[in-house]
């Protein structure tokens, strides 16, 4: 990482913050976020990224982020936030009016703060797609600021406790199920920019509630630990 300059005493001189730096480190998370969209976490350089970003200089990532997983976690925490926040908002709300075990209202917190980012030309939920293949992406590229894959209220929790009718161990794969199908196909819109309308978004809310809240069958049940 770059080293600060030294004072005239020989001691390191803090770095001032700057508008220049600040937009550096904004394009930087724009172009990580597009390309890990395009093309997945493997197949993008930070050389690419950097180009796209119009750094020519090649220590810009390492003096903004450390690494190349500071610097995923950096759009993370970035995008994360402002729609945990949002979550946050949504929820409280469905406590307030008794709603927060209707499987809609909770898949709807789940899906409208990522709709509303694809709308503005965000590529955040194909990102957080992309991430999502590798396994480890918690411990890897996820920020210590964020307790939960779903914000500061466990969404996974409240997608569970929609379904007291399902057995326990289906419950957690068909929260998995759901989110995983949100993530994919609205990332599919962030990437193409194919047109979200709201009669398109309810018809996918129709698919996700009910794949969250199907019967189990008769072939996995006889299948399920006793």
């Amino acid at each position: 990482m770059p080293q600060r300059p030294a004072a005239a005493d020989g001691t390191s001189r803090p770095r001032r913050p700057h508008t220049g730096g600040s937009a550096t480190r904004a394009r930087l998370l724009d172009a990580t976020e597009w390309l890990i969209a395009e093309r997945g976490v493997d197949g993008v350089t930070l050389n690419e990224i950097r180009t796209r970003a119009g750094q020519a200089n090649s220590s810009a990532i390492a003096y903004h982020f450390d690494s190349r997983d500071g610097l995923l976690r950096a759009v993370v925490l970035d995008r994360q936030s402002r729609i945990d926040n949002e979550r946050a908002t949504m929820i409280d709300n469905l406590v307030r009016a008794g709603t927060q075990h209707d499987p809609r209202s909770v898949v709807w917190v789940v899906v409208r703060p990522l709709a509303d980012s694809v709308r503005a030309g965000s590529r955040y939920p194909a990102f957080l797609a992309r991430l999502s293949e590798h396994p480890d992406v918690r411990a890897r590229y996820w920020p210590h600021q964020i307790t939960s894959a779903w914000g500061s209220y466990d969404l996974q929790r409240l997608l569970e406790d929609c379904l007291p009718h399902l057995p326990e161990r289906v419950r957690g794969s068909r929260s998995f199920q759901t989110t995983n199908s949100v993530l994919n196909l609205l990332g599919e819109h962030a990437r193409t920019g194919r047109n979200l309308s709201e009669a398109r978004l309810h018809s996918y809310m129709d698919g996700w509630v009910g794949m969250l809240t199907a019967p189990v069958s008769p072939n996995t049940a006889t299948r399920l630990p006793g």
